[in-house]
């Protein structure tokens, strides 16, 4: 049977050994043990859960409608029946890779056989004068997510700062519960360093629309309180904005540490081939810290989004118990807000035109292209054939612009 932290004295060798509890984490040893029944797999995290899912933190978790076992990828019983041993609340902190070795925080050593780096991401955070007040609020873990939903409840106006995918789910949750909500972005538009310049001014018009105020242009300068609590947010625009909470989604960073100081090739995340593998022989590293080769594009580039994160997990794990499966799937990712439906389908980030189609009121569908070829597809409360739209994707053909109407399916 699997065993868990107070037990761990013993364990001296994993042929599979996981640092990071996330999807990514999660999918590698659900891929591992499909392919390999007695190999022995450790997971190591430096939190106290079994590995869950980070998406719905910002979205129905914090709204207060999911359970969170619902969070939880497998139920606990399920590691212990497969001889998953976990060490939950530890943290690696070196790596030999000469010696296949990993150093934890508590000074024990696990030797491996095979390495999977999924160290995720942690939080940007705000240096500004009142950071450390109470009352402002990152989200990234289930006890942030916890920590929120319990400050809201005596709380009347927030204000979110940063207007990314996370800002704007958690602006969205904030204002269905009943809050009165402000968003502050840097960028003249909402969602404009992952979208169109139209696209984003679309979206911010809509948040508008809904109720929910919105400050772009400016950042905040400093945070004020009361007896040790936030009570207002100023900005680079000396507006004072009076508030309850303050909850701050500015983006992550990779969780490369460990890789560098072992290293490994780090640019903007653990660099791997379309393998997953990294620059040190049986170490593969999967999910947010991941910048990872796309034979599609044919460049490196890195995503922090639930399916790629499941992919790679499943991938990763796959190829550390002998097979040889490459990552080669567009990405993809969804976010759901009031009123908003938006999906993408593969990269957005470098395109020459944009054909929109079956465009009105309530949204619309765009093709990003490069030199003819179609590099992604963005939907904003549209459906198209998913895997039309993928296959047109990995093809590289070069699409006719009178086609992609046809990818479009109507309810």
């Amino acid at each position: 049977m699997g065993s868990w932290s107070d037990e761990w004295w013993c364990i001296v060798r994993a042929d599979y050994l996981i640092v990071g509890g996330g999807l990514a984490g999660g999918y590698a040893v659900e891929a591992i043990r499909s392919i390999d029944k007695v190999g022995a797999i450790v997971l190591v995290s430096d939190e106290n859960h079994r590995p869950y899912d980070r998406v719905p933190l910002s979205k129905t978790y914090l709204r207060g409608v999911m359970k969170r076992e619902r969070l939880y990828i497998r139920r606990e019983v399920h590691y212990l029946q497969n001889n998953v041993d976990m060490l939950l609340g530890n943290r690696a902190v070196e790596i030999n890779v000469s010696e296949k070795t990993v150093t934890l925080a508590d000074g024990r050593k696990i030797n491996y056989g095979k390495l999977l780096l999924a160290t995720g991401g942690r939080v940007r955070k705000l240096a500004v004068e009142g950071g450390d007040l109470d009352g402002i609020y990152y989200l990234r873990t289930i006890e942030d997510s916890e920590r929120i939903k319990a400050a809201l409840a005596s709380a009347g106006k927030a204000v979110v700062v940063g207007g990314g995918f996370i800002g704007c789910e958690v602006a969205s949750a904030l204002y269905e519960r009943g809050l009165e909500v402000t968003i502050v972005e840097v960028s003249n538009d909402l969602l404009s360093r992952a979208l169109d310049q139209e696209t984003a001014s679309w979206i911010t018009s809509r948040f508008r629309e809904m109720g929910v105020k919105v400050r772009t242009g400016i950042s905040v300068t400093r945070f004020l309180g009361s007896y040790g609590k936030v009570s207002a947010v100023v900005t680079s625009g000396g507006e004072v904005l009076d508030t309850d909470v303050v909850v701050v989604g500015v983006g992550i960073a990779p969780n490369t540490e460990l890789a560098e100081k072992a290293g490994l090739k780090v640019e903007n995340g653990v660099v791997v081939n379309e393998y997953l593998e990294t620059s040190a022989e049986n170490v593969y590293a999967a999910g947010d810290v991941a910048r990872f080769y796309s034979p599609i594009y044919g460049r490196y580039i890195r995503v922090e989004h639930y399916d790629v994160a499941v992919r790679h997990g499943e991938i990763a794990g796959s190829n550390m118990a002998g097979q040889r499966k490459p990552y080669s799937l567009p990405p993809y990712f969804f976010s759901i807000m009031p009123g908003l439906h938006i999906k993408v389908y593969g990269v957005t980030d470098i395109y020459d035109s944009i054909v929109t189609v079956d465009k009105d009121a309530s949204g619309f569908a765009k093709f990003y292209l490069r030199n003819g070829i179609v590099d992604g597809v963005l939907l904003v409360n549209r459906n198209v054939d998913a895997d039309g739209v993928r296959q047109l994707i990995t093809s590289r053909r070069h699409a006719q612009v009178s086609e992609l109407a046809k990818y479009i399916v109507k309810p």
